[in-house]
């Protein structure tokens, strides 16, 4: 019937089966319900929030990463947990490296923890963010999220890889959407990475919108088709200037503002 319909089950859906085999325990998706949230890529359903994994190093932070993901995230209606792991692994520099973007991201509302595998750093509360949700993991490669899913399900195997190469990068060792039962009404997918390429697509003059703290300026600027890049009386350049906008959230949002400029010219 799902078939016919040309409907795709994805991980995460609730769905109503009819068993056709008592012995072998087989049976036949009838119906699935409506969703609340869907991400197509990789395909998950009713999500309640999504834990991003990054590392200041070993690989190197991306932020650039981190914000296409809370872009993508707030298109689709979905919560963020921006997790910072290895902490283990940071010097004094770093760590106060570390707190400086810490804070930008906590300005603009955002949830953030600070994970360690070896030191056990963060485990429990990151355990109590997924208490009563279904969420997903991902992070690009070699940040350790398949060792933080070992410490919460250590009855689960998850492939590990040691980061490595030029860049410091690691290479994905999830290949498909594992969905885990933390208890019955909380679940955790543990996904091969989200596709920071390929962003939702929204008109380009509602992309301030989903950066919460350029939307706190919008309609403060001197000029109603302000863009925020380099018009006078912009009040985001203001705020950049002043410290309480980061430079590469701004410019973040001007990549992403183009690109959806340049993807309604070709469309």
């Amino acid at each position: 019937m799902l078939n016919k319909k040309r409907f795709r089950v994805s991980a995460g859906d609730s769905v109503r089966v009819q068993v056709i085999n008592q012995d072998s325990a087989e049976g036949v998706i009838c119906e699935v319900a409506q969703r609340d949230s869907f991400l197509p890529r990789p395909p998950l359903a009713n999500l309640s929030q999504v834990v991003f994994v990054n590392c200041l190093k070993q690989p190197n932070l991306d932020t650039e990463a981190i914000d296409r993901f809370l872009f993508s995230s707030a298109v689709y209606g979905i919560d963020a947990v921006i997790v910072f792991n290895k902490t283990d692994l940071l010097s004094d520099d770093d760590t106060t490296k570390l707190e400086t973007v810490e804070h930008y991201y906590r300005n603009a509302g955002y949830k953030i923890l600070r994970t360690s595998v070896p030191n056990r750093e963060g485990i429990s509360e990151l355990i109590d963010l997924c208490r009563n949700k279904t969420s997903a993991f991902t992070g690009l490669s070699g940040v350790g999220k398949s060792s933080l899913l070992s410490l919460i399900f250590p009855n689960s195997e998850f492939r590990t890889k040691d980061v490595s190469g030029a860049r410091g990068r690691g290479t994905h060792t999830t290949t498909h959407i594992k969905l885990l039962t933390l208890d019955e009404i909380s679940f955790i997918a543990d996904t091969p990475g989200f596709a920071f390429v390929d962003i939702p697509t929204v008109n380009e003059n509602s992309v301030a919108e989903y950066f919460p703290e350029i939307k706190t300026a919008i309609g403060q600027c001197r000029f109603n088709n302000c863009i925020h890049n380099t018009e006078p009386g912009c009040k985001v350049a203001e705020l950049v200037d002043k410290g309480e906008i980061a430079s590469w959230r701004r410019d973040h949002y001007l990549k992403i503002y183009r690109e959806m400029v340049k993807k309604r010219k070709m469309y």
